[in-house]
């Protein structure tokens, strides 16, 4: 026991390997309870599944959980009484006809005004069966509302009415508009604008129409505005509307990526059928005695059960889905049935003269420290994503993690239970399918003899092992193998964080054309930052607290990205202009600003102050207490938000006592950008320390561990460059996909640098030999049927799962290089000594 604890390698290995004989002799005497109660078992847990709560919201999915962006989209709330009172339906307007794209002529100006009037006056929408008049009833009792796209009517009105344009009070200086006491910034809706001719303004490309839509009776806003998508959709079907469109929206935006799933999902049975042919042939032998079909289709029926378990017992337990679980099934098929291949080969390994009660034992003390080994490194890599900060990939993770866990449990249960029934089968020399007709006495003969090899065997020992161990292939496939970190490196040195929304759509989704311009026009030529001051100065008692709210604008307005003061919507600006006309009277401030806002044209400004109403200070009533205003930026991608971001939270951070945030749609996207690498970084360095501690567990040859260790790394770095040579950018898809390489990466090197140690020759090139003889093909097999169960997924019109399959294949490709090239090789030339492993004799 003392050296034991001196050495910690390989510690629970011969444990282990004593208890699984044990375990193997008792199963073989109970097979049938063993296989009855995991089924009972998965039947139970399968009605969790009736809990199901699907969890679409992408800012919260993807933002991570401690990120500044909630608690700046909490004060935006505030405001807007955001999702539950009020949402958006964003419509671009281009002209159908390609050769003039010009929206500036007086009838698109007329079209254009008519849609308008008829989206805000005329709609009918269907709410709960009964049809509502969207303008008299929703849309009139909300100034937001009523007010939507003035900007647009006013400059279109103004533009094609001469006594108007000759008003001094007025005047079109692109981007801004001077409109009596109103100024109004045009970049929010005008796009493509081209400056010029006789008005300053030549033509206008793109029009961008928003419509804030409020909440109705009991439905809330978003129940509104999927019902005025559907009636505005269908009027602009219509023949006389001469505009191109696309359309956005939160709830399409959901019901799209919703589609991710819909469409993955009936790939799921292709997958199993494709799973089943291929397990069931590669586990058919010379004979029908020792060949193993039902075996291999109950391994698939194993996976299946663990994916069923794992979804009822986390949907039990509150777990939502979301669409990244619709790959966990693939994950959880390609890892199960790995664990068959290597329980049968373990068994087809052992001496066909032995009685079957000994047969058992000793495959189950082999293969079940080897599922054993690469389960727990699974779980763990798995687990560690659970702890992610970003709410998405730590669900997946939670999924795939329970769903490995139920199959190493199922693996060594029930299908146990069916292995040992099968061996009793073959003991008796019963036909392997038709498994009530006894085979004739040749053929039992036949599968009894003890010199009888599996060609799979003979390939591996006699042909590939002295093949790699040839020092003239060894160096050849060193070469090959520098050539790949190279290449590698390379490739990881490319990646990028990049988030491109139209990539988390289907292929065919109507919300590509919208997502492409809002990248290449709406954000590029001006981007309305909204700034919250939650924690407005009391202006007539600290008069000087103005001239420091001034300069935190003038801070915002300047930065590289800004459109300057021009494009800043700010009411205290117009009300000092308005202040003029009175007595500079500090302590009336709130007063004055009362009556300001009773003058007709600045009662818009109104939305934007909120109020003390607790705190009657001051005898015309409150002082406000937070207000917001607006200014521009323009941004060229999603890199530059994420500077953007963090140069605005500098920005207001040198101004504690105001409380500022700036709220943009999308700081929960760039958020998550900023975490992306740290979050691969830190899953990668925990997944290899994982890995090194259970193989020190098991494999007590120090040099193993390391090689071992060393291969994953440079499996994950070949996954992660060639991926991003592929065309992948570091967005939370791909992030998702490099932690599964992780967990998938692992098996490959892991079992054969378990067999090799296992091995009890002294000699370097007879150890490699009866490894790979014993474990080369489960290798390949466990590389074939996942590329199988994935393969299909390159079918999916969906860039997101597109992209997932592309990860697999990579994953495959260069788990079988390392694991049977690589591997061998490298311990080979490296670590010829390693000590022959003495079994403990049972």
């Amino acid at each position: 026991m003392g050296k034991l604890l001196r050495n910690p390698f390989g510690i629970l290995q011969d444990f282990l390997a004593y208890a699984f004989y044990h375990y193997g002799k008792l199963i073989f005497n109970r097979p049938r309870l063993f296989a009855l109660g995991p089924l009972i078992l998965t039947i139970i847990l399968s009605f969790g599944i009736l809990n199901v709560r699907i969890e679409d919201d992408l800012r919260f999915l993807y933002s991570p959980s401690d990120s500044l962006s909630r608690v700046e989209y909490e004060a935006h709330k505030v405001f807007s009484g955001d999702s539950s009172n009020s949402s958006f339906v964003s419509l671009t307007v281009e002209r159908k006809d390609e050769t003039d794209k010009n929206l500036l002529t007086k009838e698109m100006a007329e079209a254009l005004k008519k849609l308008n009037k008829f989206s805000l006056e005329s709609i009918k929408i269907e709410l709960g069966g009964e049809m509502v008049d969207f303008g008299k009833e929703i849309c009139a009792p909300s100034t937001e509302c009523t007010n939507n796209n003035l900007i647009v009517t006013i400059f279109l009105d103004t533009f094609w009415s001469e006594k108007l344009r000759q008003d001094a009070r007025i005047s079109i200086e692109y981007p801004t508009m001077q409109f009596f006491e109103n100024k109004f910034f045009l970049p929010t809706h005008f796009y493509g604008v081209t400056l010029g001719g006789k008005l300053g303004i030549e033509s206008i490309e793109m029009v961008h129409l928003i419509y804030l839509v409020p909440s109705y009776k009991h439905y809330t806003s978003d129940e509104v505005s999927k019902a005025f998508e559907k009636s505005l959709k269908e009027h602009l079907a219509r023949d006389d509307v001469p505009f191109k469109t696309s359309m956005f929206s939160l709830s399409i935006l959901k019901d799209e990526m919703q589609k991710n799933a819909t469409y993955t999902i009936p790939f799921i049975s292709l997958t199993i059928l494709l799973l089943m042919s291929f397990t069931v042939g590669s586990c058919m032998t010379s004979d029908w005695v020792t060949s193993k079909p039902i075996e291999a289709m109950t391994g698939i029926l194993t996976s299946s059960m663990a994916i069923v378990s794992a979804l009822g017992l986390l949907f039990a337990f509150g777990e939502p889905f979301i669409n990244q679980v619709t790959v966990m099934p693939f994950i959880a098929l390609a890892i199960g049935v790995d664990d068959v291949y290597v329980m049968l080969g373990a068994w087809q390994d052992t001496k066909r003269s032995l009685p079957p009660e000994k047969r058992m034992a000793l495959a189950l003390s082999e293969a079940g420290s080897a599922i054993s080994v690469t389960s727990l490194t699974s779980i763990f890599s798995f687990g560690i994503g659970t702890y992610s900060s970003t709410p998405a990939i730590a669900i997946f993770c939670r999924f795939v993690c329970v769903a490995v866990m139920f199959d190493w449990f199922y693996q060594l249960t029930f299908f146990t239970g069916v292995m040992a029934l099968g061996a009793r089968r073959e003991a008796a020399g019963y036909h392997c399918i038709f498994v009530w007709k006894r085979c004739d006495r040749e053929e039992i003969e036949k599968a009894k003899s003890p010199l009888a090899i599996s060609p799979t065997r003979y390939f591996f020992e006699e042909i590939f092992a002295p093949f790699i161990c040839n020092p003239f292939t060894r160096i050849g496939v060193l070469i090959i193998y520098v050539i790949y970190l190279l290449l590698s490196f390379y490739g990881c040195s490319l990646l990028t964080p990049n988030l491109t929304p139209s990539r988390l759509v289907v292929d065919d989704s109507p919300l590509i054309p919208y997502l492409h311009l809002a990248e290449s026009r709406i954000w590029a030529e001006g981007l309305i930052g909204r700034v919250y001051v939650n924690n407005a100065p009391d202006f007539s008692k600290s008069p000087e607290q103005m001239d420091r709210i001034m300069q935190l604008v003038n801070e915002l307005e300047s930065t590289p990205y800004s459109m300057g003061p021009n494009s800043t919507s700010f009411w205290l600006n117009d009300f000092n202009n308005y202040r003029q006309f009175f007595a500079q009277d500090d302590s009336r401030f709130y007063e004055t600003l009362h009556s300001f806002l009773q003058v007709s044209f600045n009662s818009h400004w109104q939305t934007n102050l909120i109020w003390d109403t607790a705190n009657r200070t001051y005898q015309k009533g409150a002082r406000v207490e937070k207000f917001l205003f607006t200014t521009a930026f323009k941004i060229a991608d999603w890199n530059v938000r994420s500077e953007l971001l963090l140069t605005w939270r500098n920005i207001t951070g040198r101004y504690p006592e105001f409380d500022a945030l700036v709220f943009d749609e999308n700081n929960f996207y760039s958020d998550q950008m900023l975490e992306l690498q740290t979050t691969i970084l830190s899953s990668l360095g925990t997944a290899i320390i994982t890995l090194m501690t259970v193989c020190i567990l098991f494999i007590a040859e120090s040099s193993i561990v390391f090689w071992v260790a060393f291969t994953l790394v440079s499996m994950d770095i070949g996954t992660a460059g060639f991926l991003s040579l592929w065309g992948a950018d570091l967005d939370p898809t791909t992030v998702v996909n490099i932690l599964m390489s992780i967990g998938q990466c692992i098996d490959f090197s892991t079992h054969v640098g378990y067999r090799i140690y296992r091995s009890e020759y002294e000699d370097p090139d007879e150890r490699i030999r009866d490894a790979l003889g014993a474990i080369g093909w489960p290798v390949v097999q466990a590389g074939t049927s996942t590329l199988l169960a994935i393969v299909v997924m390159i079918l999916v019109p969906s860039s997101a799962v597109r992209m997932f399959a592309r990860t697999s294949v990579l994953v495959v490709a260069t788990g079988l290089f390392h694991g049977l090239l690589i591997l061998p090789i490298i311990v080979r030339s490296f670590a010829p000594h390693a000590k022959a492993h003495k079994p403990s004799h049972h």
